[in-house]
């Protein structure tokens, strides 16, 4: 009995550290935001016991930050953290977007198509400046982006892939490239025309062009994360 109400226990603070690690990921948490242990409990509907494991799971894997009578903080990881984890994304989605040129069907193809317009749209809609039309802008991006990503991941049919490359983002989140794009417009311009170039490779089942420019891709997000970080930190 005592083993079974470890082991269930074990899985609650697993399913708590996954859904945290996801919304910090996906931007839903943001850099730098505090965690409190009793808002997180009462979310869940859980005792603090189970979120105070997965608090220090994650300061162990340098998602958080526990600072005493404070919570957990959010950190960003190091620019060398950062550099190689985008270096190992690039080839692994690299590989992806080269099996997805050969396996994709059509109705993938049209899931990646819609993207198109949607990160078009974001950048439009980031044009105003507005607080209201950036934060739309990020929503739109946000869907975009994770629609495009996963939709090749799936289309490369290698279950594996996909379980590396998601142990990658729940290290690096992936809301990092939307804050070195900054609402830019002409950055998101740029960052559009570049998803629209990996669709085009990808529907012409030109297998390499796929891969080179997935890989192009990451390097040039991690690029635009390093200008970004190494800006705030000579304003602070």
């Amino acid at each position: 009995m005592a083993q079974a109400r470890a082991q269930e226990q074990d899985q609650l603070v697993s399913s708590i550290v996954d859904d945290l690690q996801d919304r910090i990921g996906d931007g839903d948490i943001k850099i730098g935001s505090w965690i409190r242990q009793e808002r997180i409990a009462r979310e869940y509907g859980v005792s603090r016991t189970p979120v105070r494991e997965a608090l220090r799971q994650l300061e162990a894997l340098g998602v958080v930050e526990i600072v005493a009578n404070r919570g957990a903080r959010v950190t960003l990881p190091s620019s060398r953290d950062i550099a190689q984890a985008f270096e190992v994304r690039g080839v692994l989605e690299g590989h992806a977007a080269l099996l997805a040129a050969r396996n994709i069907g059509q109705k993938q193809l049209d899931v990646l198509h819609g993207t198109d317009a949607l990160f078009q749209e974001a950048a439009e809609m980031a044009g105003a400046q507005t607080e209201e039309a950036l934060a739309q802008a990020r929503r739109i991006w946000f869907q975009a982006n994770g629609t495009f990503h996963t939709t090749i991941i799936a289309a490369s049919g290698n279950r594996q892939l996909e379980m590396s490359i998601e142990a990658l983002h729940h290290r690096i989140p992936r809301g990092l490239t939307w804050t070195a794009l900054g609402g830019d417009v002409r950055l998101l311009k740029d960052n559009a025309e570049e998803h629209a170039r990996i669709s085009a490779a990808i529907e012409a089942r030109d297998e390499e062009t796929a891969r080179d420019l997935t890989i192009e891709h990451s390097r040039r997000a991690q690029e635009l994360i390093a200008m970004r970080t190494r800006d705030q930190t000579s304003s602070t």
